[in-house]
């Protein structure tokens, strides 16, 4: 499988040794905030055209970015996509994705074309748009590429890389990236300084699908094993989103 180097998202919070650090040496080491700054960078580029096509679906029958962030989010997508809406907006999400490049979009079409869903199955395009995804900042994929490497799935093990993916997927704000980043934790990745902000992260996040709530409750107890009192009363206080 081709390597494309990401050109951003890569936190460097911890070292790597050995074969890993080889690789890890093809991607740019930046920090939490950079790639927030790249982020916002990216929303603007999208502005405009995002605005248009608001206006569009205003009248029409399909996905906004922010409507589809929602279903990713919730886990939804095939169940939306292919089931609830029989594949029916298939085309659009291919040509926000190739043409217009809106990263949610880009990421939803590589997920169905992962998983063949609504199109012939092809894991090596629908990676490359995950990928893309990920280097425009959109923190689902982050997710998704950081499950990638820490199983082996399309890609070379590299469980460095999972953890930095994964960290920055939470940095950015998605809920299914704090999930596996708290998930992380628990499992022994990264180190407690991070137990608190993941905790908090956890503890004001407004889960829907009936999972992901089981995970954050079961998630926020393990973190409270690990966390002092007086840390958990803070974290409770501050709204870390």
């Amino acid at each position: 499988m081709k390597k494309i180097a990401l050109c951003i998202l890569i936190l460097g919070f911890m070292p790597v040794f050995g074969a890993e650090a080889q690789q890890s040496a093809k991607y740019d080491a930046v920090t939490s905030s950079q790639a927030l700054a790249v982020q916002a960078g990216i929303n603007a580029d999208v502005k405009n055209i995002g605005s248009e096509l608001e206006k569009d679906e205003a009248s029409e029958e399909v996905y906004s970015s922010s409507s589809l962030n929602r279903i990713i989010e919730d886990h939804e997508l095939i169940s939306v996509v292919r089931d609830r809406d029989r594949c029916q907006f298939t085309p659009d999400i291919e040509d926000r994705a190739r043409l217009v490049q809106l990263p949610v979009f880009m990421f939803a079409w590589g997920d169905m074309l992962v998983n063949g869903v609504c199109v012939k199955k092809d894991e090596e395009l629908g990676l490359s748009y995950i990928e893309k995804a990920a280097d425009n900042a959109y923190g689902p994929a982050l997710e998704r590429l950081s499950f990638y490497y820490e199983k082996g799935f399309l890609v070379s093990r590299n469980k460095a890389l999972s953890e930095r993916y994964m960290h920055t997927s939470a940095v950015l704000g998605s809920k299914s990236g704090r999930l596996g980043w708290a998930d992380m934790l628990v499992r022994g990745f990264g180190t407690p300084s991070m137990y608190e902000e993941a905790f908090g992260w956890l503890y004001h996040a407004d889960y829907h699908d009936e999972y992901s709530k089981l995970k954050q409750r079961y998630l926020e107890k393990e973190l409270k094993r690990r966390l002092p009192p007086e840390v958990i009363a803070r974290s409770q206080q501050i709204n870390y989103n």
